[in-house]
């Protein structure tokens, strides 16, 4: 099969269509969101005190059938995995950030995605929360000055889990697929001990049922993936070019290919 995907970078579709497809699709995902419980931000806090554990689940969900779905699509010739986007590493930025957006969940009860959805609900906190956001943005641009240095260090460019942990992309498919299985397993089992339900749930029976088949599906597509090399999925050869780069860094390259080049002109004069 020939790649056509991702369909703008392919040319099967120009950029201005797909900013078109963009309206449809965002309505599609916050209906989603709406129906997987993230756009009540009681559902969102009540994850962090392991009382509603859905949002998690749906979130591991998301991530185990997003990353099956990449790799597999590579596998088939569909998807050329070189032309998709790849967030770059800022590794401790990122940590910092993280619990930062942690704290700013379990206070506020939404992040700005699921914030925007709740609006379209009608949701009063959901536009605080909107305006918070709003103000944070500007403080954060009008001083980063302060801490741009911090924003760009510890960078490490396009860097995978698997690089990581020096094994095949397709172990360390598996190895997400049984940390989300295994989260979820748990985080379930804590919300029943700590928060045990008054009354049992005709309808869980059945809910089990289909989650223990779509951990099976997921639990097989993630072995047969661990006997393709990391070849199969993405050529490590050439670095992907839809990253960012910090301005540090093009300075510093400019900087060098300059003094390269001055060396140059000076030897070829000598």
């Amino acid at each position: 099969m020939d790649m056509i995907a991702p369909l703008v970078k392919t040319g099967v579709i120009s950029s201005t269509l797909n900013l078109w497809l963009a309206l449809p699709i965002g309505f599609l995902f916050g209906f989603a969101l709406f129906h997987a419980g993230f756009t009540d931000s009681r559902r969102i806090a009540w994850a962090f005190y392991f009382k509603d554990v859905g949002v998690p689940v749906v979130m591991f969900s998301a991530i185990a059938t997003g990353m099956l779905g990449l790799w597999g699509l590579s596998l088939i010739g569909f998807l050329d995995i070189s032309k998709v986007y790849m967030l770059p590493t800022f590794l401790l930025p990122m940590a910092i950030g993280g619990v930062i957006f942690g704290l700013g969940m379990v206070i506020g009860g939404y992040c700005p995605g699921t914030a925007a959805a709740s609006i379209a609900t009608g949701k009063i906190d959901a536009v605080i929360f909107i305006v918070g956001f709003l103000l944070g943005s500007l403080v954060f641009g009008d001083f980063f000055p302060v801490w741009g240095d911090f924003y760009n260090s510890d960078y490490m460019g396009v860097f995978r889990l698997d690089q990581w942990l020096g094994i095949g992309l397709g172990q360390t498919v598996l190895l997400v697929v049984l940390i989300a299985v295994s989260g979820t397993i748990f985080m379930r089992f804590v919300q029943n001990k700590v928060w045990p339900p008054a009354e049992v749930d005709p309808q869980e029976k059945y809910v089990i049922r289909l989650h223990a088949a779509l951990i099976a599906v997921a639990l097989v597509i993630g072995i047969t993936f661990t006997f393709f090399p990391s070849e199969s999925f993405i050529d490590d050869s050439v670095e992907t070019p839809y990253y960012i780069v910090p301005k540090t860094t093009v300075s510093q390259a400019i900087s060098e290919a300059q003094t390269l080049e001055f060396s140059d002109l000076a030897g070829s004069g000598a």
